[in-house]
């Protein structure tokens, strides 16, 4: 018996695939991809896909080799036949085409109607950054939604980190970390209940998503109330590191005293080992620094998913040199200026300095600091005291901006520096500057040129002494007034003493 039709927007994985031991996470992932890449034809099935290993890899966040082995997987037939089938065209330059087989609708097998916006949350590669998740936890989130869709209708379900460790063939501390995965992304949201049982609500949408990944960022993974009825309570049992009450077996030599002495209390600090416990908080140390108990705990920044996403949005030739470390900065820098920023202002604004910059990149002087490159593409050219400047336009109004105006004016308004030594600009001035003494400034250089010129040209009579005119020209250059010019000059036009 098969199921109704899945939702819009769904990919139909079927569960063999899902719980299968010889396809790996990945496998999953690329024929849900190639699934959703098939075009729709004429007779209402579906058409092969022209897809490149590389792109793939891209949008996997993995390498060629990674997504090599995967194909691989499927392409390898099985019991029931292989899951993926692609051409093997002759010739130079053809296109290979794939199809994903085994598909729901034309086999009738049970399926999992998973959302098609959950592909892009998966990284498969090394340096995965905050709002995304892993291949593995992703098919967790598969068979997490083939488990509540069992009556039809998506459900919560209870269940145990046990049980979802024997469903995917995996240990119990990996998929408890697949399932922190789920809940820091918001696709699952788990209320703990007694005895360490899970009720596990899968979502389906992506706000609903959004919302769940901030709850579960602020106050962490909800709890049921526990039972209020005396006789579900457990019974208490004595610990194991006491006698027991129950009489022993043997003689009364070798059976042990009833009696077990108080354990002797814990000796107590030095003087002034707590002197400063009062002026320290739980969670902090000492001058306010958390100690080296409570730095793993740190709850991390949340990022929002529209700065997740203007970071794909970067260059991949950029992207793929930013260590784990150099993306926090970036995703950072992102979400800062999202707050003066929509995402669709500040994806202008990337693309418009990459535009600019790509032409200065090439293989001579490659980028040397990707971190300072990304960083400066997504932050402002200049300094505005109006935040919703852009290159000197006003967005909000679509005019110029009045506060680059401002500084503008301010910029020429300010008196001219002084030219002499010591002496002001204004004339008949009798206060005395007591600013420090700048050095004599110079004739520009045309200025320069044309005296020099003159002096050439005025004392070429009289450098029939073999004095060269390059010498005159050096002392007219290192004179710095018009009173040593006029010096230079005069001493050679000074006739020869006669006898």
């Amino acid at each position: 018996m098969t199921r109704a039709k899945a939702p819009r927007g769904h990919v139909q994985i079927p569960r063999s695939l899902i719980y299968s031991p010889t396809h790996s996470a990945l496998a999953v992932w690329t024929w849900a991809m190639y699934e959703t890449l098939m075009p729709h034809a004429l007779n209402g099935t579906r058409a092969p896909a022209i897809a490149r290993r590389s792109f793939l890899a891209e949008r996997a966040n993995t390498s060629t080799t990674a997504l090599d082995d995967a194909r691989r997987q499927l392409l390898t037939p099985t019991q029931d036949g292989p899951y993926l089938s692609r051409s093997t065209p002759r010739g130079a330059k053809r296109s290979v085409l794939h199809a994903a087989l085994r598909r729901p609708r034309e086999t009738g097998e049970r399926y999992a109607p998973v959302p098609a916006w959950t592909l892009d949350m998966v990284w498969a590669g090394r340096h995965r950054p905050a709002g995304t998740i892993s291949a593995e936890a992703w098919r967790l989130y598969t068979a997490a939604v083939d488990r509540a869709h069992r009556n039809g209708k998506p459900t919560p379900f209870d269940t145990t980190t046990a049980r979802l460790a024997a469903a995917l063939n995996t240990s119990q501390p990996t998929a408890r970390r697949r399932l922190a995965e789920l809940e820091a992304a918001g696709l699952i949201e788990a209320t703990a209940r007694p005895g360490g049982w899970l009720t596990l609500r899968v979502v389906l949408e992506e706000d609903d998503a959004t919302q769940t990944a901030e709850h579960y960022a602020t106050h962490g993974r909800r709890h049921a109330n526990p039972h209020r009825n005396p006789s579900h309570v457990a019974a208490l049992t004595p610990l194991k590191n006491r006698h027991t009450p129950l009489p022993t077996t043997g003689t009364p030599q070798e059976t042990p005293p009833t009696y077990s002495p108080p354990e002797e209390p814990p000796p107590l600090p030095a003087a002034g080992a707590y002197s400063n416990q009062s002026a320290q908080t739980p969670e902090t140390g000492k001058a306010g620094k958390p100690t080296h108990h409570q730095q793993d705990r740190r709850t991390p920044t949340r990022i929002p998913r529209a700065a997740i996403d203007l970071y794909r949005a970067l260059p991949p030739a950029l992207t793929h040199q930013i260590p784990e470390h150099g993306s926090q900065r970036v995703l950072k820098a992102i979400a800062a200026e999202l707050q003066h920023r929509t995402p669709a202002e500040l994806a202008n604004r990337i693309t418009r300095n990459w535009d600019h910059r790509r032409y200065h990149i090439t293989d001579t002087d490659p980028i040397r600091d990707p971190v300072a490159v990304a960083t400066r593409l997504v932050r402002r050219g200049h300094h505005c005291p109006d935040v919703r400047c852009e290159d000197g336009h006003q967005l909000d109004l679509n005019t110029p901006c009045k506060a680059c105006a401002q500084v503008t004016e301010l910029k020429h308004s300010e008196p001219a520096p002084c030219l002499t030594n010591g002496t002001s600009t204004e004339p008949h001035s009798h206060t005395p500057d007591r600013r420090k003494p700048t050095s004599p400034a110079r004739y520009p250089k045309e200025q320069n040129r044309h005296t020099i010129w003159q002096a050439l040209h005025a004392t070429r009579p009289a450098t029939i002494d073999g004095r060269p005119y390059a010498a005159l020209a050096r002392q007219l250059l290192k004179a710095r007034t018009d009173v040593e010019r006029e010096a230079i000059i005069s001493a050679h036009h000074t006739p020869a003493p006669t006898g």
